[in-house]
């Protein structure tokens, strides 16, 4: 199958964003599909093989990755436009959207074109736009209008569906795919993990860091942070935690591996309860690592997809949350759990395959 996976990251990076297409795309590839991706190129980025090389993945025929020949914005852009325009005029294929603006004016200015178009969403933007007090009505309106143009509708976790189906029509064809991580990123805790508590990931306010970081000084082991950006950093420092920066994506398994306990901060709010699948919460299952998190819908329902028990505290309260670390460090050895890209790509076969059976929609 012909498919344009349409997002337009900046590769490398170490975006989950980034992290999460990528591999969405070389395993759809690896399936047997041809994948176009459109990417901007990121600082130091050589060609798509050496892209691939950085997120520990190998060149994999059919995968398709243009990396833009300019870095300048206006540049990027306009030959981000050119090669959408072209893959567009092909033969019908499949269109799995991640951008959902992208996809308006790709649909605005090529209409459909014979292609089938799957909205694949992580967030319920109008939503989102309501909680932070703003006029969520132009993003409604947008929203609506990609559900009835779309031939299904693919959301990252149950919480991001629900809020779909309560606001808008859908299309006949949706369903929840949950991120993984990959097979060689499974490791068991070494025998002697270093005595820290440890949370790998953007530090920002909306994730709930604020939580582990009040509870840090009253907890057993040293905590850090790895990950952020500079600023990030900047806003947190003073806090009793190492505030360290991100360490490159291959690194990560074993960062985890050498963990006395991984935490994953949530906040309780509309995406910490609802619209998350998080990237570094499949890498922890991933390991033995015992694993901390806030007790969340979201949290709730990847712990029934894994079968881990995880150790969860009252949300927003960092006393809870010492006691839960405290029982994770006296609990007995976990199993690991690993739901990789090529399962991710699998459900997606089964969606792409009853879209192509059906009529294409107007």
């Amino acid at each position: 199958m012909r498919i344009l996976h349409l997002y337009r990251p900046t590769l490398p990076g170490l975006r989950a964003q980034a992290i999460q297409v990528l591999h969405t795309c070389q395993a759809l590839a690896a399936r047997g599909h041809t994948v176009t991706l459109l990417a901007d190129r990121g600082r130091g980025s050589r060609d798509p093989d050496d892209v691939l090389g950085d997120f520990g993945l190998p060149p994999t025929p059919g995968l398709d990755l243009h990396l833009q020949r300019w870095r300048q914005r206006g540049l990027a852009g306009w030959g981000f436009r050119r090669e959408l325009a072209s893959w567009w005029s092909g033969p019908p294929g499949l269109v799995l959207a991640r951008d959902k603006g992208r996809l308006a004016k790709a649909l605005d200015q090529h209409g459909k074109s014979g292609h089938r178009i799957v909205l694949e969403t992580h967030e319920l933007d109008s939503a989102l736009a309501a909680e932070r007090g703003k006029d969520p009505a132009a993003l409604a309106a947008l929203e609506a209008r990609l559900a009835g143009q779309s031939d299904a509708l693919v959301a990252n976790c149950g919480g991001t569906l629900a809020a779909w189906r309560d606001a808008h029509a859908l299309p006949e064809v949706h369903a929840v795919v949950h991120n993984g991580t990959a097979p060689n990123r499974a490791r068991a805790q070494v025998a002697d993990p270093e005595p820290v508590v440890r949370s790998v990931g953007s530090p920002k306010g909306y994730k709930g860091v604020e939580t582990l970081l009040a509870a840090a000084p009253d907890l057993p082991l040293p905590v850090e942070l790895i990950g952020g950006n500079t600023a990030d950093r900047k806003a947190l420092s003073g806090r009793k935690a190492r505030l360290l920066g991100p360490v490159p994506y291959p690194a990560v398994p074993w960062l985890l591996a050498y963990s006395s306990v991984l935490v994953l901060p949530l906040a309780d709010n509309l995406f910490g309860r609802q619209l998350t699948s998080p990237l570094k919460l499949w890498d922890y299952l991933a390991t033995t690592v015992p694993i901390v998190a806030p007790d969340l819908p979201s949290v709730a329902e990847i712990a029934t997809i894994s079968g881990v028990p995880l150790h969860l505290h009252r949300p927003g309260d960092p006393a809870d949350l010492v006691r839960a670390v405290r029982e994770a460090l006296d609990a007995p050895p976990r199993p690991a759990f690993l739901r990789t890209w090529d399962d991710r790509a699998a459900a997606l076969d089964e969606i792409f395959e009853q879209v192509c059976d059906a009529p294409v929609s107007p």
